[in-house]
């Protein structure tokens, strides 16, 4: 459903950026001023309208998009969703399309969700079951691996000064992610002196 919502988001709301997976949201779309948040379900259910209801704090305007359905919606599930001010979608083989808007959410300040944007979410697709899509870890990884493939043996200051990665204390989270056991495969280590360094193993590195 992500491409018909996404597609929505662009071309009938004008959003300028659309991404996937933000935070624990399906699909953020950005209007200049305006955030907007879309949860995603393969049916309606009191689940999903919950997780809608706590988006609100983050968004203008929140929506959930499912499957236009053969038959008609659970009414007690519209009118819950109109009650807390979200909109649905119903995404269909020719699209998908807005049926009814909710209320426009006051944020309490701050970007709201936009705080949660980051590089990788321009290459996440929505709705991608957990651990298939690129996660702020992975992106790091792959940047890592990438100046590596450029260089021979570096420290962990190197690595510092030259790769932009997503831990708050780059220093010590890089150090204790290339010694870990799990990736051992491509990165090898040596000690001289007080120092360790790091280079990547050639021939285990794949794109």
């Amino acid at each position: 459903m992500f491409q018909p919502v996404k597609d929505l988001l662009h071309q009938k709301l004008g959003c300028a950026h659309v991404y996937a997976e933000v935070g624990v949201y399906d699909v953020v779309g950005l209007l200049e001023n305006v955030n907007i948040i879309v949860e995603m379900k393969k049916q309606m259910s009191f689940k999903v309208i919950e997780q809608a209801r706590r988006a609100a704090g983050l968004a203008d305007y929140v929506f959930v998009a499912i499957p236009k359905p053969k038959a008609s919606i659970n009414s007690m599930a519209v009118s819950l969703l109109k009650q807390e001010g979200i909109g649905l979608i119903l995404v269909g083989v020719r699209g998908a399309k807005i049926q009814f808007w909710g209320r426009r959410h006051r944020r309490k300040g701050g970007k709201g969700i936009r705080s949660q944007i980051r590089s990788h979410h321009k290459e996440t697709i929505g709705g991608v079951k957990s651990g298939e899509g690129p996660t702020e870890y992975s992106v790091t990884i792959e940047k890592i691996k990438d100046y590596l493939q450029r260089k021979d043996w570096v420290t962990v200051d190197d690595i510092v000064v030259n790769v932009e990665t997503h831990y708050k204390n780059p220093r010590a989270s890089i150090g204790t992610t290339l010694k870990a056991s799990w990736n051992a495969s491509w990165c090898e280590r040596k000690k001289e002196g007080r120092k360790t360094y790091f280079r990547l193993i050639q021939d285990k590195h794949k794109n």
